[in-house]
């Protein structure tokens, strides 16, 4: 017989024990928590751990299960009583007897005595009833307990080598936006009022109002409040404070009241109109409304917010406009919440383009050459144009050209011919033109005789292009 000398067959038996030590494991049921509805500081249920273990213990075996919060987290120590694993009940067996070892807010430890009949591998402990008192939840980050399996003097572990780390509770935002892009919206140069005063009847616009919806969704994962039971419900008074809604784009044009106020745009949701404040002017204007409790659809359900704008059909809304949206919601017991929406949400476009020039001359004395070229790759288009003066004490007087058509190909126009001034002969001038943006280019030239001619691009506005 092959003998063993005492520190080899030592070394052997770690290595065995080694490799049973390392089969058990730990499944708990994460509480999926309403980030509106809890606070770091807010109490929150541990919900069940079952500890399974790997290894069999006799009666001369005695353990400790020693459970932690992670991450800076802490127990409510008085709980820890609540959740000894009692003899039939929460999965464990009933060969043993478990008492509390330890409390505080770091832990909570139990020994675990093996009666006579000892646990086979594959034993389940069940720990219910253990509370955190504080934690990162409102912040979003998920919570965890470390769940480590010693012998009796807590020396040496008997399982695993390191702690079951496991997570138990999550928070997620309850209440978003959803704001799919609409591009059903289509600025009309055919309006009756003018050109682009108003809006192509299609979708649910109509000649003067145009709309577009978004949704705000509340909770549709079943999140929970703090009792991690209760669906939190943002139509619940005792869950949510309101709900703060923003539109940002540009309200020119838009109907105003007696007092120069835009009133204009309007909101309208679940249960009835929204009131919407207006701040900023020109392109960087934002509309401002709430939704309280009462406003929404219930938990799981989706409520559509239809923003309307009305024009005041006494000016071009131009080619091109963008809104987007965006939120903010305030509960009551979590800290507030962005609600990220779209910065494209709403895009208009037209059945025309607009084509600018910051200056042009009209005049023709001396031989002065000052046109207007135009390139029309397609059928033939109406046009129109608005002239602007250098000065508010000069008038404009429209020519016979102030309005006309495109042919297919090139198109000139003199200046003189669309619009003169009272005095001098420098302006800005816009055009309006019924055809696609792709179709047109257009140039100003001035010729001064004996002399090479300039030209400017006329620019695009609302496309991103000077050409």
């Amino acid at each position: 017989m092959k003998s063993f000398t005492q520190k080899a067959l030592a070394v052997a038996a770690a290595s065995l024990c080694g490799s049973a030590a390392f089969a058990g494991s730990q499944v708990v049921t994460p509480t999926n928590f309403a980030i509106e509805a809890v606070t770091n500081t807010t109490a929150v249920a541990v919900p069940q751990i079952l500890l399974t273990l790997g290894v069999a213990r006799t009666q001369t075996q005695d353990y400790t299960v020693v459970i932690k919060p992670q991450a800076g987290a802490t127990f409510n120590g008085s709980t820890c009583i609540s959740a000894l694993p009692l003899n039939g009940t929460n999965g464990t067996t009933a060969n043993i007897v478990a008492t509390l070892k330890r409390a505080s807010t770091s832990e909570c430890a139990y020994e675990i005595d093996v009666n006579a009949a000892g646990d086979a591998a594959g034993v389940v402990l069940g720990f219910g009833g253990l509370s955190v008192a504080s934690h990162s939840l409102g912040g979003g980050t998920n919570l965890a307990i470390g769940t480590g399996v010693f012998e009796l003097g807590e020396s040496a572990r008997i399982d695993n080598s390191n702690d079951l780390i496991n997570t138990v509770a999550t928070a997620a935002q309850a209440v978003t936006i959803v704001a799919a892009q609409d591009t059903g919206t289509t600025a009309d140069v055919n309006h009756p009022s003018g050109p682009l005063f108003g809006f192509v009847v299609a979708n649910d616009d109509t000649a003067d109002v145009a709309r577009a919806s978004f949704i705000i969704r509340n909770n549709p994962n079943s999140l929970k409040t703090a009792n991690g039971t209760s669906n939190f419900d943002a139509n619940l008074a005792a869950n949510m404070t309101r709900l703060d809604l923003t539109v940002t784009g540009n309200f020119n044009g838009a109907t105003v009241d007696g007092n120069g106020v835009v009133n204009g745009i309007a909101a309208v949701h679940n249960s009835g109109a929204a009131t919407v404040t207006t701040a900023g002017s020109g392109d960087t204007a934002t509309a401002r409304f709430s939704l309280l409790p009462g406003n929404l659809n219930t938990v799981t359900q989706n409520t559509t917010v239809t923003v309307s704008f009305t024009s005041a059909k006494n000016t071009s809304l131009g080619t091109s406009r963008t809104f987007g949206v965006a939120g903010t919601s305030i509960p009551a017991v979590g800290g507030n919440q962005t609600m990220a929406g779209n910065s494209s949400w709403w895009v208009w476009r037209a059945n025309a383009i607009e084509l600018r020039s910051a200056f042009f001359n009209n005049d023709v004395n001396a031989g002065n050459l000052t046109r207007f070229f135009f390139q029309n790759t397609g059928t033939a288009a109406a046009y129109s144009a608005v002239c602007y003066t250098d000065d508010a004490a000069k008038t404009v007087t429209n020519g016979t050209k102030v309005t006309g058509t495109l042919r297919t190909g090139q198109t000139t126009i003199d200046a003189k011919d669309v619009c003169t001034f009272s005095a001098g002969n420098r302006g800005a001038i816009t055009f309006t033109i019924n055809g696609p943006a792709a179709n047109i280019k257009g140039v100003y030239q001035q010729a001064i005789n004996g002399a090479a001619a300039g030209y400017l691009p006329l620019e695009r506005p609302y496309a991103g292009s000077t050409y």
